[in-house]
């Protein structure tokens, strides 16, 4: 074994000779970003190895005079017989900014009421049973007694008596009978009547004793929803169903009380909303980075760092470890305690949820690309992990392929799709994956592209996700070449975020400043352009104006993956039509979610060929539509089903395999197509505000 120790936080690790150093960064706690997922593609994880003897496969990524100081990558670089000191850098790969509380990746504010539907069925309620006291001569336990007040309860629900239990049950008449199973309980407690059954745990019979002798017998029950409740736990002997789990009983109480949260898991962002399920109230909402993100930006590096079970557990344990926080930070900002929220939904991508539930998710990204599950719907919070009541049930929307998931299929419920229309509608969800759903009430089509996480601030030099202080807004002098920018909340600028990109290209483009290819203008001279050998960087604020101290700049390397992203997407866009056999002017409506297409400036976003170009009245933004499906769901029986008929309904697309897809992935990689009758108004847009748009030169050429 040999010791590891790690400047400047001095935490070391003992590990065998041929570990890599990001293998010994990860025992030892010290984070060191890999994008790519340690793949050795990215050239992220450079460290410097102040003393000891390694092997390592930098020099080719890295610069001889580099190597030659000590820096090398931590993925190809293995620990030898010496003990080595390294020192890590600050990550460099971690995306900059702070969230804006309750605000970003929020659907609604705190205080706000869900629309419809009413609540109907939520997946947990409270009620407050009056439990009599035990009484010496009636022979009831106080299991007997807590049964029997549920059923009293189920009474008044339905209007009607619980149905007959059999020779040993309580009849209608109300005679003192022992119950048949000290487990069940008969009842109709569903709101609207309806027999079902009510299981009441182990764990909440060990606290009956005290809690109905606290106040009197005054107990709140929760009673959570427990449909395919027999791939949780074996409820009830012999294979019978139940309805509800009385997962919790507390003295007293009010049967307002409930509370249970969304969870949307994304790729680069957790948010967590609390609701109300007795007012259909958002009480707060929370968001943070994904843990994993230094694992890989996005979800390919994601499975291929997951290769080793350890490894796979880590990210298990990383994006458990978000979701808990932030299911803290919502209770702790209401004064209750995680233990007191009683149901979970979660939304997510298909590789996040086989993350989260410690499933591999290699096959994924293999041929033919199948997952180990579509639909697994109905945990307890204590199967999974989650710091919430244990008992609780934890829904997750499914999903219907490989790259588009339960945070797609959540989002439609919130669209048109709700409603069978007969107009052909298109739905985006545009972040470090592009999801998109085609179709009308006869057709549903899907598919998902790699748009890459520029668009949510990664792989740019100076990228952020849209916080304060990130770049949203540019627009350039058509003679100086300057910018000018806006910022998100007004702060002093510290990076640029994916809307922010998309504004820069737009304006640089419309005033000539760069090309179809994304190729700054050399032949003027300027002073925010540098050339850099074969390569252009344009500076967008100076170091004296940005809040860093630092020039914020921008690369032609990072116009190029700004470009590779949006052709991503128009081309997907572009196969659905095909699949349909329709033509772009058909589509009725464009519904854009996520957090990138808050700040997105429609004409920027066509300017560059993001987006087809239609009449703007057909777009409209819903936000975090995942989160927002995720809250329905909590609080419908009715948009449970609905969610189930959707993701049936939807034909998924493979685009790995699609014969045209890269035909038109090529077409699009240019500002802002090649086939520029495809973008009237963004020639015409050029012609209002600044030269036309300049032919593109290939590079051979210039």
């Amino acid at each position: 074994m040999t010791e590891v120790v790690f400047l400047p936080s001095g935490k070391s690790v003992k590990v065998m000779r041929g570990t890599r150093l990001l293998e010994a960064a990860r025992g030892a706690g010290v984070e060191v970003d890999a994008p790519c997922g340690g793949e050795g593609s990215c050239g992220r994880c450079i460290v410097r190895v102040a003393s000891g003897d390694y092997e390592s496969d930098s020099l080719g990524i890295l610069p001889g005079t580099a190597v030659d100081e000590g820096y090398v990558l931590a993925c190809r670089t293995a620990v030898h017989d010496s003990p080595l000191t390294v020192d890590v850098a600050e990550p460099a790969g971690r995306l900059g900014g702070k969230f804006v509380e309750d605000e970003d990746g929020a659907w609604l504010p705190e205080g706000a009421l869900l629309p419809e539907p009413q609540l109907s069925d939520p997946l947990a309620r409270k009620v407050v049973l009056k439990v009599p006291e035990p009484q010496r001569e009636d022979g009831l336990s106080d299991l007997d007694r807590f049964c029997r007040a549920l059923q009293k309860e189920a009474r008044g629900q339905s209007g009607g008596e619980p149905r007959q239990q059999g020779a040993e049950g309580e009849g209608v008449d109300g005679s003192q009978k022992r119950e048949t199973d000290g487990k069940t309980v008969d009842a109709s407690l569903r709101n609207g009547g309806g027999a079902g059954r009510i299981e009441v745990p182990l764990a909440v019979v060990r606290t009956l004793a005290g809690v109905l002798r606290e106040d009197g017998g005054t107990v709140a029950v929760t009673l959570v929803h427990s449909s395919g409740c027999d791939r949780v736990v074996d409820v009830v002997p012999g294979g019978a169903g139940c309805s509800e789990v009385a997962a919790d009983v507390q003295p007293g109480g009010r049967s307002d009380g409930c509370l249970g949260v969304a969870i949307d898991v994304g790729t680069t962002t957790v948010a967590v909303q609390l609701i109300s399920l007795a007012e259909g109230r958002v009480a707060a909402t929370r968001v943070d980075y994904n843990a994993q993100i230094s694992c890989g930006l996005d979800v390919i590096s994601r499975i291929q760092y997951a290769r080793m079970p350890a490894r796979q557990e880590e990210l298990r344990v990383r994006v458990l470890s978000t979701i808990n926080n932030l299911i803290r930070k919502v209770a702790r900002s209401r004064s209750v305690t995680p233990e007191s929220i009683s149901a979970a939904v979660v939304a997510g991508n298909t590789t996040m949820m086989h993350l989260l539930l410690g499933v591999c998710p290699e096959y994924i990204r293999l041929e033919p690309y199948t997952p180990t599950l579509h639909e697994a719907s109905w945990f307890t919070a204590d199967d999974i992990g989650m710091h919430i009541n244990p008992l609780s049930p934890v829904f997750l929307c499914p999903s219907v392929g490989s790259y588009v998931g339960g945070d797609i299929t959540a989002g439609l419920l919130c669209t048109g799709f709700m409603h069978d229309a007969e107009q052909v509608s298109l739905f985006m969800d545009i972040g470090t994956n592009g999801e998109l759903v085609m179709g009308n009430r006869d057709f549903l089509i899907a598919c998902a592209c790699s748009a890459g996480p520029a668009f949510e601030g990664g792989g740019i030099e100076q990228g952020m996700r849209a916080a304060a202080g990130a770049i949203e807004r540019v627009e350039i002098d058509p003679e100086s070449g300057a910018a000018k920018t806006w910022t998100i909340g007004g702060a002093k600028p510290v990076g640029i975020c994916g809307s922010g990109m998309i504004s820069l290209l737009a304006n640089l483009l419309r005033s000539g400043w760069i090309d179809r290819a994304g190729r700054l203008d050399r032949s003027r001279p300027s002073p925010a352009i540098r050339i850099e050998g074969r390569r252009g960087r344009f500076q967008v604020v100076s170091s004296g104006e940005s809040g860093t101290g630092a020039a914020i700049t921008i690369s032609e390397a990072d116009i190029e993956n700004i470009i590779r992203a949006k052709a991503a997407v128009y081309s997907a866009i572009g196969l659905l039509l095909s699949h349909a056999g329709i033509g772009m002017d058909e589509l009725a409506t464009i519904t854009i979610a996520g957090g990138f297409g808050r700040y997105l400036d429609l004409e920027d976003a066509i300017t560059i060929g993001l987006i087809p170009d239609l009449p703007r009245s057909a777009f409209s933004y819903v936000g975090n539509a995942s989160l927002a499906g995720a809250s329905k769901v909590l609080l419908s029986g009715e948009h449970r089903k609905r969610l189930s008929d959707l993701a049936r309904r939807i034909t998924y697309i493979e685009l790995n395999t699609a014969p045209n897809y890269m035909d038109g992935y090529t077409s699009a990689l240019f500002l802002p197509h090649t086939d520029m009758r495809l973008f009237p108004s963004a020639q015409a847009g050029a012609s209002r505000q600044g030269p036309q748009l300049p032919p593109h030169v290939p590079e051979e050429k210039a």
